[in-house]
């Protein structure tokens, strides 16, 4: 079968069967077929980088590996967990079969933090920078990329997660200015001479109650871990944590900066800005307007 005729093939198969989840939008069909076949090909990129490419012409063996993958994708199966990468503020991380998948909607996250770094801190010749819950490293490794003159440490209660943030570390060339300890929270950072000294910290934490987390669609369920999500019974646990040790490892006008789910942002705001070693407190929406992301200045308690 000629290529252009398989290619369309396969394309019709996947628009007419494939489903796609909203928090993953630019997996439709095409860019999920360009990945696919550039994964077979031996080139494994992610639907954003794959649709930009030209597509390889496919040996025997490659076609029925193809085929292979378009029905795991449409049983299911994440692209991310097929093709090994995920495309974040336009870099490729390798994500392993069963590890959380990055978000594009966490990328108001690292580029609120990013902005910062280059706006207030330019003239600083060493920005030290906390990423709490970081997963694969995603948001770690996106602002020491973008932002030269950080180091940043990273922690994950989820040791798969952190073997592959050590693994994507060495993939963007950033292990000497980023480290990743697989240990809950604060808790690796309690030994070190830190406290008071921190600039800034970030984090994507789980924020799904635990009965949502049940109730997530089976592409989520079923293949990525449900530490990612599971903020206990209320989706506040870490949050709580997060705003009320955080002041012991920033410094004076160091910053505050995560990620919350819908409808909790208000909430969280206000618990932000009753805590008296926080001001300034900015909520930040996204495209709709809901608030995704809050950043709170530390300020002395006695002020």
């Amino acid at each position: 079968m000629k290529q252009e005729v398989l290619f369309q093939k396969y394309l019709t198969e996947l628009e007419s069967q494939l489903s796609i989840l909203t928090d993953k939008s630019e997996e439709n069909a095409l860019n999920t077929l360009y990945a696919l076949w550039h994964t077979v090909a031996g080139n494994r990129v992610s639907p954003i980088k794959a649709i930009k490419l030209d597509l390889p012409i496919l040996e025997p063996n490659q076609i029925s590996d193809l085929d292979e993958l378009i029905k795991c994708r449409l049983q299911g199966v994440p692209l991310a967990h097929l093709t090994e990468r995920q495309n974040f503020m336009g870099l490729d991380y390798i994500v392993n079969k069963g590890l959380y998948i990055p978000r594009k909607e966490t990328e108001l996250l690292a580029e609120t933090a990013i902005k910062l770094v280059l706006k207030d801190y330019s003239t600083q010749s060493k920005v030290s920078v906390i990423d709490l819950c970081t997963g694969i490293g995603t948001v770690a490794l996106a602002i020491a990329n973008y932002c030269k003159d950080t180091i940043i440490l990273g922690s994950d209660i989820y040791k798969p997660a952190i073997e592959a943030a050590i693994i994507n570390a060495k993939h963007f060339k950033l292990e000497s200015r980023v480290s990743f300890y697989n240990s809950d929270m604060f808790d690796p950072f309690e030994s070190m001479e830190i406290k008071n000294k921190v600039d800034i910290i970030v984090s994507a934490p789980p924020y799904i109650s635990t009965v949502k987390v049940k109730q997530m669609a089976k592409e989520i369920a079923e293949h990525e871990p449900s530490e990612a999500f599971d903020a206990g019974p209320f989706g506040l646990s870490i949050f709580n944590k997060l705003i009320s040790i955080s002041p012991e490892y920033l410094c004076n006008n160091g910053y505050l900066i995560f990620e919350c789910g819908l409808g909790q942002g208000e909430y969280l705001g206000k618990k932000l800005r009753s805590n008296v070693n926080y001001g300034e407190v900015t909520e930040i929406c996204d495209e709709h307007g809901n608030i995704r992301v809050l950043k709170a200045r530390r300020v002395s308690a006695n002020r």
